[in-house]
C-alpha cells in the first residue's frame, strides 16, 4: 500500500494495520520481505518509476541509447535509490548535492561523479551543451531550468520532486529543438498495472545490503523530531519506522 492519498486525506499512515480500500492494494512480490517493501516505501517506488521513464529513451521511443543519467537531489529519499538503480541498469550516472561531505556515499551507491548544486543552482541559458541523455530531477526550481536546457536530443527528463520550489522558469526551445521529453511521475495514482509491473523488478534493481547502510530506523516518538532534519535536508538516505521500537 503506497499512495491513493492514503495517510493524507484517508486513515492509515504509521499504523501496522489498516483498513484501506481494496482497489488500492498490490500483492507484495514473493522475493521481497515486508521490511524491504517499507524500505523502498513511496520514495523507492517513485524512484523505480523514473529510472524506467529513463529507460523508455531507448526501449519505447527506440531512441539511442542512453548513456549518462543526472540526478539531482541525490541525497535524497529518492535520488539516493535512483542513482543505485539508474547505475543497476548500466547507465553512468552524475548525481547532483548540497553536502559536499556526502560525496563518497554517492559513489558507494554508484554515482561516476558528483557535482555541488551550486553549479545548477542559477539562472539557465536559452539552451546549452547537451551533457545528459536522462535526468531524473527531486528539486525543482532553477536546478531543473538548469538540467532542462543540458539535456541531449531525445532525452527523457523524469520530474519527481519539488525539494527547492515548485517554480519553473524555462523555455520552448529545448522542446523544440532537441525533442526532449518532461515526463512527471505520479507515484500517488498510477495505475495497479504498472504498480505490479514497477514492484516486480524491484529485487532485480535494488542492493538491498547496500541500502540498508543508510536506513535510519527510529520509532514513532521519534518521528515528531525527525520531520524537521528532514525539512531542513539534514537526513541522507531513508528512514524506517519501526512501531515496536
Amino acid at each position: 500500500m503506497t499512495g491513493f492519498r492514503v495517510g493524507e486525506i484517508f486513515y492509515g499512515g504509521y499504523s501496522q494495520i489498516a483498513k484501506v480500500n481494496g482497489d488500492f492494494l498490490v500483492k507484495k512480490p514473493k522475493n521481497l520481505t515486508s521490511k524491504q517493501a517499507m524500505t523502498l516505501g513511496t520514495a523507492g517506488f517513485t524512484s523505480l518509476m523514473a529510472a524506467f521513464a529513463i529507460k523508455a529513451r531507448e526501449e519505447l521511443l527506440l531512441g539511442e541509447k542512453v548513456k549518462n543519467v543526472l540526478v539531482t537531489g541525490a541525497t535524497g529519499g529518492v535520488g539516493s535509490v535512483a542513482v543505485m538503480i539508474l547505475n543497476k541498469m548500466g547507465y553512468e550516472v552524475t548525481a547532483v548535492s548540497g553536502k559536499d561531505s556526502k560525496t563518497e556515499y554517492l559513489k558507494s551507491l554508484g554515482a561516476k561523479n558528483v557535482i555541488n548544486r551550486a553549479e545548477f543552482d542559477k539562472d539557465p541559458k536559452l539552451i546549452d551543451k547537451g551533457l545528459w541523455d536522462g535526468v531524473v530531477d527531486t528539486v525543482g526550481g532553477k536546478i531543473l531550468a538548469n538540467a532542462i536546457v543540458q539535456t541531449n536530443p531525445t532525452g527523457i527528463i523524469a520530474v519527481c520532486g519539488n525539494a527547492s520550489t515548485n517554480e519553473l522558469n524555462t523555455n520552448v526551445i529545448p522542446f523544440m529543438l532537441r525533442g526532449i521529453k518532461l515526463w512527471g511521475m505520479d507515484s500517488a495514482n498510477c495505475s495497479i498495472k504498472r504498480r505490479e509491473f514497477i514492484w516486480g523488478e524491484a529485487a532485480n534493481l535494488i542492493d538491498f545490503d547496500l541500502l540498508e547502510k543508510s536506513i535510519q530506523t527510529i520509532s514513532l516518538e521519534e518521528l515528531i523530531e525527525t520531520y524537521p532534519k528532514i525539512l531542513k535536508g539534514e537526513i541522507t538516505g531513508r528512514v524506517l519506522i519501526d512501531l515496536n521500537k
